[in-house]
């Protein structure tokens, strides 16, 4: 159900890093993943897993060899580029891209483990976007925990969430805290948990269908208001800007709430939507090394910036960036879900026998 908005995200965050650079292309994109997996993980937790030991090793399982093989070979992608086009070529089109040399470096690149209170702002990281990434596997472990297994749970987590942002604006502090911190995810991956207990909530779902909201319209709303605020944001309004951030959340909420009670953005079926939903995270994971490889291969020189050449680059990123998906969904991840699909089948059947087991 969530595939091909997946992807767009993930296309979103692409251009704002390559091109266009201006904030509400990647930072809605980001919650807009959060709201998702708060959803997703909640759902499968739920209704696949469930909350006896055995299901929980089987979430944590499935999450790690979701995340980390495909990561790995994003990773030593980056490594192949910095050794040969050098530390200084890659530094030049993102900070975070050189050779981990420390100890403390190393392991926090094998197993990404990027954790400070702002995850972006530790380096080296050889593949960038990974900070969001730990931001997500902090609320797995919860959500694996039981943070949202009752409707009570999570409206606490929601309150708390939200006491959060109200707080950090009384303090004074700047957009920032209320974006890269875990504690700022907090509220999107909420509402996502939250959005799993309404599906279940027929009434509510027959009001909201007969809402002029479908999944199409809340769709094309979602990136117009990302473009307007792109626009708006380049004529230093200031913290205004904040309106379309948490407009774009509530739209995004309304999106996934429609997508989830059966509408659709596009009439496809669900194995095709699949099929564009798994590009999402090798895109996420690559990007920034395809724009490497398009930019020097070019105009022999490692850039990203909005001008005419920047786009070329960008065009010419996205046929990169397509192909090593491609390979990594079919050379690499398929393998790994037919070992992905065995757990879930053993914790399926594990979950039909122990109610059996009880009667007898």
């Amino acid at each position: 159900m969530f595939g091909l908005l997946r992807t767009t995200l993930a296309l979103m965050v692409m251009v704002y890093h390559l091109f266009i650079g201006i904030l509400p292309l990647g930072t809605y994109a980001v919650f807009g993943f959060y709201i998702i997996s708060g959803y997703l993980m909640t759902l499968i937790m739920h209704e696949s897993y469930g909350y006896t030991l055995i299901g929980r090793y089987s979430f944590a399982t499935n999450r790690f060899l979701r995340l980390y093989p495909q990561y790995w070979a994003a990773a030593f992608l980056s490594i192949l580029l910095i050794t040969i086009l050098g530390a200084h070529v890659t530094t030049s089109f993102h900070k975070s891209i050189y050779m981990p040399i420390s100890i403390e470096d190393i392991l926090d690149n094998l197993l990404m483990a990027f954790t400070a209170w702002y995850p972006n702002s530790i380096n080296p990281r050889l593949v960038p976007p990974t900070w969001a990434i730990i931001v997500e596997i902090f609320f797995y472990m919860l959500i694996c925990i039981g943070i949202s297994k009752t409707f009570l749970r999570v409206k606490t987590w929601l309150f708390l969430s939200v006491c959060y942002v109200v707080f950090s604006y009384v303090a004074g502090w700047d957009w920032k805290a209320r974006y890269f911190p875990v504690a700022a995810a907090s509220l999107p991956f909420a509402i996502g948990a939250t959005i799993y207990f309404l599906s279940k909530n027929e009434q509510l779902m027959k009001a909201f269908n007969k809402l002029p909201l479908s999944a199409r319209s809340l769709y094309v709303l979602f990136l117009s208001n990302c473009l307007i605020w792109i626009f708006l944001s380049r004529e230093n309004i200031g913290d205004f800007v904040e309106i379309g951030f948490y407009s774009n959340i509530i739209i995004g909420s309304l999106l996934a709430y429609a997508l989830v009670t059966g509408g659709k953005i596009i009439e496809i079926n669900k194995n095709t939507d699949k099929f564009i939903g798994d590009y999402s995270y090798p895109i996420y994971l690559l990007h920034w090394q395809c724009g490497l490889i398009a930019s020097f291969i070019i105009f022999g020189e490692a850039f990203h910036e909005l001008s005419y050449r920047g786009l070329v680059s960008l065009i010419f990123a996205f046929f990169i960036v397509a192909a090593l998906s491609t390979i990594f969904i079919f050379g690499l991840d398929t393998h790994i879900q037919k070992v992905r699909k065995r757990i879930k089948a053993n914790k399926s059947l594990q979950r039909t026998l122990v109610p059996r087991a009880a009667e007898l």
